[in-house]
C-alpha cells in the first residue's frame, strides 16, 4: 500500500513538473514571437527614416525574415469574400511605432536632430508592449510547442 501512495505521489510530481517545463516553454515562444515582432517593427521605423541608405537596404531583409513571409509567428486575416486584410500585426506594430517615434524625435546638445532615437523609446515603451501582447491572439498556436 505504502509502495502504491509512493509511486501514485511520484507520478503527480511527475506530471505537475511536465506541465510547468511545458508552460515553460510556451511562454518562452510567445516572448519570441513578440521579440520577432518587436524587431519587425524597429526595422519598418529605421527604414522609414532614410529608405535610401544601404542600412535600410540590409534592414529590409531583416524584415521580410521577420514577416508573415518569413519566419513570422502572426497570420494576416483577411475577409475570405474580398481578400480585404481585416487584421495585420505585423503593419499595426509597424504603423505604431512610426506614428510613435515622429512624436519623439531626440535632440542633441548640439542641436543635431536623431529620428532613431523615436524608434529606440517606442520600442522601449509600455504602450509598444501592450500593442505587441494584443497580437498574441494571431499567433500561430501550432508553432507554439
Amino acid at each position: 500500500m505504502k509502495k502504491r501512495a509512493i509511486a501514485v505521489s511520484l507520478t503527480m510530481l511527475g506530471l505537475l513538473t511536465g506541465c510547468a517545463a511545458a508552460t515553460g516553454s510556451v511562454d518562452q515562444s510567445i516572448r519570441e514571437a513578440r521579440s520577432t515582432l518587436k524587431d519587425y517593427a524597429l526595422a519598418s521605423c529605421l527604414i522609414a527614416i532614410d529608405p535610401q541608405n544601404p542600412l535600410a537596404r540590409d534592414l529590409a531583409g531583416m524584415k521580410r525574415a521577420h514577416s508573415f513571409m518569413g519566419k513570422g509567428k502572426y497570420r494576416i486575416v483577411q475577409d475570405q469574400h474580398t481578400f480585404e486584410t481585416l487584421s495585420d500585426p505585423y503593419a499595426e506594430a509597424a504603423n505604431f511605432m512610426i506614428q510613435q517615434s515622429e512624436r519623439l524625435v531626440g535632440v542633441m546638445k548640439n542641436g543635431q536632430r536623431s529620428k532613431s532615437y523615436g524608434c529606440l523609446q517606442v520600442y522601449h515603451s509600455q504602450a509598444f508592449e501592450e500593442l505587441i501582447a494584443e497580437q498574441d491572439r494571431f499567433m500561430y498556436l501550432t508553432e507554439m510547442k
